[in-house]
């Protein structure tokens, strides 16, 4: 008897030693990841912390990430991204971002944590951010699809409507050159990874649609573009994909695209280095191509 208690007594507290150790090496583990992921600084300006990515050199205020509960909708808005030296532009915006599907997610752990969700939106400004950095001036579209869905009571298959309408008031603003409905392919990584000299891409691909009249100088854009993306990385770009029954809004612009970046499984610093590569080969073309600089 006695020794059938002393044996309980003894599993019971090596149990409470185990349990203990590995709460403490998770808890500590998880902090330590997380600071990899993250390094808050003061901002004068604003009491709340701004969290940096140090993979990316990216800075995003916590201000910015507003998360608002309306009575139909929860809609995440992040409205800035930036690099930690920002780029003023005073030139007017010659490119317009936006995200037909912007709820489209990709994978990344830890980020949860602080509510941000690494969507196609989050991809749309850091590309907004690389342009900066070129001295580029563009304009990431912030106002939600299902907003606007939900304003006219109308379903997820009227998203390109939603991303119509918005172009359409956009363009009333200014004469952008060029439009990106940036979206994220639902391929798995076997078919969106990419990777050279040890430094990993998300492949991107480009989607033409041809139920219009003008299609063919979006065609010639787009072949224009992955030919260049190609031509120092051979295979980050998948390639134009057509469809011929469909135009995605591209017949409102001669140059207008929808780039798939990346799938389910891309993580955000993937990301950022294709955005980082696409953002450079839009400088060349529109430096060489729109203004006869060479």
């Amino acid at each position: 008897m006695f020794n059938k208690i002393n044996y309980k007594k003894h599993l019971l507290i090596s149990l409470i030693i185990i349990f203990s150790l590995l709460y403490l090496y998770l808890f500590n583990k998880y902090d330590y990841i997380k600071s990899i992921l993250y390094k808050s600084t003061n901002n004068s300006n604003n009491i709340s912390s701004r969290l940096l990515y140090s993979s990316l050199n990216k800075i995003v205020s916590y201000n910015d990430m507003i998360i608002k509960t309306n009575e139909n909708d929860t809609v995440k808005k992040v409205n800035k991204i930036i690099n930690v030296e920002e780029t003023k532009i005073d030139s007017k915006p010659i490119i317009y971002i936006y995200n037909t599907h912007d709820t489209e997610s990709y994978t990344l752990p830890f980020i949860s944590d602080y509510s941000i969700t690494p969507n196609v939106k989050i991809a749309s400004y850091i590309l907004k951010d690389h342009l900066n950095d070129l001295n580029i001036n563009s304009v990431v579209e912030k106002r939600t699809i299902k907003s606007y869905l939900n304003k006219n009571k109308l379903d997820y298959s009227y998203s390109y409507q939603a991303s119509r309408n918005y172009i359409r008031d956009e363009l009333k603003k200014n004469d952008y050159l060029i439009l990106i409905d940036l979206h994220r392919d639902s391929a798995t990584k076997k078919y969106t990874s990419y990777e050279k000299d040890n430094k990993k891409y998300a492949r991107i691909m480009f989607v033409l649609g041809k139920n219009y009249s003008t299609y063919s100088d979006n065609e010639k854009f787009m072949n224009n573009l992955n030919d260049r993306i190609n031509k120092n990385y051979k295979g980050l770009s998948r390639g134009v994909f057509i469809r011929k029954s469909s135009k995605y809004n591209q017949d409102l612009s001669k140059r207008a695209i929808l780039i798939e970046v990346g799938g389910v499984d891309s993580t955000l610093e993937e990301i950022n280095n294709t955005l980082y590569v696409f953002a450079n080969v839009l400088n060349d073309y529109i430096n060489e191509e729109i203004y006869g600089r060479k």
